[in-house]
């Protein structure tokens, strides 16, 4: 990890969200939960799988939260082909990705893409002129894990 990343928090795919989060908040009085939310591939101004726009929209379910000091994010793909479904077929429910917030991300994002690594997800929200965030596969080298990185 570089010195200009710091960490936000661990994303988990989850099959069903609202059960999630009850065996979540069971885990500690430490445990709470931010609103729920519709992460929508059509009200990006751009939305990349793979390099690509899904067909159909993404949707996925989601919900930011804290574990104690530890952010978390539980996911819930609802509708299209997104990364987070991958890994509900692939891998099971579990930690599937672990997100930084960088200070310049085109140039950390530049760098990683320099090294071999693929942008497997690339999200620019609407009214934007630049990504907020990319998801770095680098499953064929760190054991499996993604890396978002998140414009700080």
């Amino acid at each position: 990890m570089k010195e200009n990343w710091t960490f936000h928090h661990i994303g988990i795919p989850v099959a069903d969200l609202d059960k999630s989060i009850q065996d979540y908040g069971t885990l500690t009085t430490q445990t709470s939960f931010k609103q729920t939310f519709v992460i929508d591939s059509s009200k990006a101004a751009e939305y990349l799988v793979y390099g690509s726009p899904p067909d159909p929209n993404v949707q996925t379910r989601a919900v930011m939260g804290q574990i104690g000091p530890l952010g978390i994010e539980l996911l819930q793909p609802v509708q299209g082909d997104t990364v987070h479904r991958e890994l509900l077929e692939t891998k099971g429910e579990g930690v599937g990705h672990i997100a930084f917030t960088v200070e310049d991300l085109e140039t950390e994002t530049a760098q990683l893409e320099a090294q071999g690594f693929d942008v497997i997800l690339s999200i620019k929200p609407a009214g934007s002129h630049n990504r907020s965030a990319v998801y770095i596969d680098t499953r064929g080298r760190l054991s499996g894990l993604i890396i978002e990185l998140m414009q700080a």
